[in-house]
């Protein structure tokens, strides 16, 4: 009798867990076939996609100098006349300073009367001196005049009309012609960047207008005195014909990679199983994983290169739809995103 009961007792047993087994088996594949959430999938198509690096920086002029008279050995000379005023554009060869010629003159007369005395009777190293003096009074002669080196914008006057020079600097002008901006790099993004990059830049400063450039300077050494090693990078607008300040801010986006007229999809589609890529594609309401090969990443979006044509579609979000997707979860590159930008 107890036998029998234990026997009942096992069938019983067995039917309850086969049942569990098999509804658990038709709910995995009810949920399967009929709860892909239409907002999940995405009809592939065709696009366009940059990958870039962003950047922050200041406009500068190409180029600026400070200006400065040849060091005077004989004390200080009067400032007799300044042409230019801060801020004002000049040409180049274009006077901007002049100094008081008085003394510079005398001196030239004394040692051309020098050299010209030693001629007649002095000694044959007499006469070498005195024509080395007379050709140095003749070079500081000739330097009282300050002139514009290049064309550019006047933007500092460090003398007034009737003080006194000696040495240093007179003023700084900065070329203006092309405009230019530095910026810094990260060290993981030094091995793409490369001359002659494409470089889109926006400025707060002028909403709405969006200039171009080209990166033409890469730095020979990186700098680390931050804690962190970054690379100066410099990039060369294009001209334009806005009106751009000196010293704003501007913002870049170098573009390192671009692909166009490819198959572009969200990279949150895309499934990495043991560094083979795949996604999910949807047919007649099921799911089929298949491979593909992928090209260039933005962050946010990805080329398929081949495994997808154009109208196939696909699930968008494989987190969470992707049938028995189960550990292969935590391979996946990202959450939810939207279509392709």
């Amino acid at each position: 009798m107890a036998r029998k009961y234990w026997i009942i007792l096992l069938i019983v047993l067995v039917v309850i867990i086969g049942g569990v087994v098999y509804y658990n088996n038709s709910r995995t594949e009810t949920t399967t076939q009929n709860t892909i959430d239409p907002r999940m999938v995405m009809e592939v198509k065709k696009g366009n996609i940059q990958k870039t690096i962003v950047a922050e920086g200041f406009i500068e002029p190409i180029d600026e100098e400070a200006l400065t008279f040849p060091s005077k050995s004989s004390g200080s000379v009067k400032v007799k006349k300044i042409y230019v005023k801060e801020g004002e554009r000049v040409e180049k060869g274009q006077l901007l300073v002049e100094l008081d010629e008085t003394e510079a003159r005398l001196n030239f007369l004394e040692r051309q009367n020098t050299y010209n005395r030693a001629k007649i009777n002095g000694s044959k190293n007499a006469i070498e001196e005195a024509r080395l003096n007379l050709e140095l009074a003749q070079n500081q002669l000739e330097n009282l005049d300050l002139k514009a080196p290049f064309s550019g914008i006047i933007t500092d006057i460090y003398l007034e009309e009737g003080s006194y020079y000696t040495t240093g600097e007179v003023a700084t002008i900065k070329d203006t012609s092309q405009l230019q901006i530095e910026v810094s790099v990260e060290e993981s993004d030094i091995p793409i960047i490369e001359l002659g990059q494409k470089v889109e830049v926006s400025l707060p400063s002028l909403p709405g207008t969006e200039l171009s450039g080209s990166v033409y300077k890469l730095g020979d050494e990186a700098d680390n005195s931050n804690a962190t090693v970054t690379l100066p990078v410099t990039v060369l607008l294009n001209k334009t014909d806005k009106e751009i300040k000196l010293g704003v801010s501007a913002n870049l986006d170098i573009i390192v990679g671009e692909v166009n007229d490819k198959i572009v999809i969200p990279i949150t589609a895309i499934v990495n199983d043991k560094g083979k890529d795949s996604v999910y594609k949807v047919v007649d309401g099921k799911t089929e994983q298949i491979p593909v090969e992928t090209g260039l990443s933005n962050g946010f979006n990805i080329v398929v290169e081949s495994g997808l044509e154009q109208g196939d579609k696909i699930l968008i979000n494989t987190f969470q739809q992707a049938p028995g997707f189960g550990q292969n979860q935590q391979n996946n590159r990202g959450g939810f995103m939207g279509g392709p930008r």
